[in-house]
């Protein structure tokens, strides 16, 4: 990894600095890493305790997975399958990814599993209220979330 542009500590050009201190409100922000040497990438995504990495060079990945796990627990579970209830499809011919989880938890959630689609997803002109205790709207004709309407 590099040090950002405008961040790079003289003296110490060459390390990536590790805080004493942790910043808590950049525990839930996502974060981007991209080397390159040459022809190769190496791409590392990194979100709360998940790692992804995906890159042109299987030395620099195998370079790579060799550090992250000499220097921090952690497994290599594999090809990735899913990712915040993605479905993630790798063949030879690409990447593919496909949402079906990710709209399917919600419906079985409000129990409309075999609902149809509309090509709104809010009613329009509807008033929409907090359900009692909660900070989650309700359509009033339904009772049905709103996350229900937003798929």
């Amino acid at each position: 990894m590099e040090q950002s542009q405008g961040f790079i500590a003289k003296c110490y050009e060459e390390k990536v600095l590790r805080l004493k201190k942790a910043l808590y409100e950049l525990l839930s922000k996502p974060a981007l890493y991209i080397k390159s040497q040459g022809n190769n990438t190496l791409i590392v995504f990194l979100y709360v305790d998940d790692l992804i990495y995906k890159g042109n060079s299987e030395k620099m990945i195998q370079d790579f997975k060799d550090v992250m796990m000499k220097t921090i627990e952690m497994s290599d579970l594999g090809l990735m399958h899913f990712f915040l209830e993605i479905e993630i499809n790798q063949k030879k011919d690409g990447i593919f990814i496909c949402q079906k989880k990710y709209t399917e938890t919600p419906l079985k959630k409000c129990k409309m599993e075999g609902c149809k689609t509309d090509t709104t997803p809010l009613v329009t002109g509807q008033k929409y209220k907090k359900e009692h205790g909660s900070r989650r709207l309700m359509a009033p004709s339904t009772e049905v979330p709103l996350e229900a309407y937003y798929i």
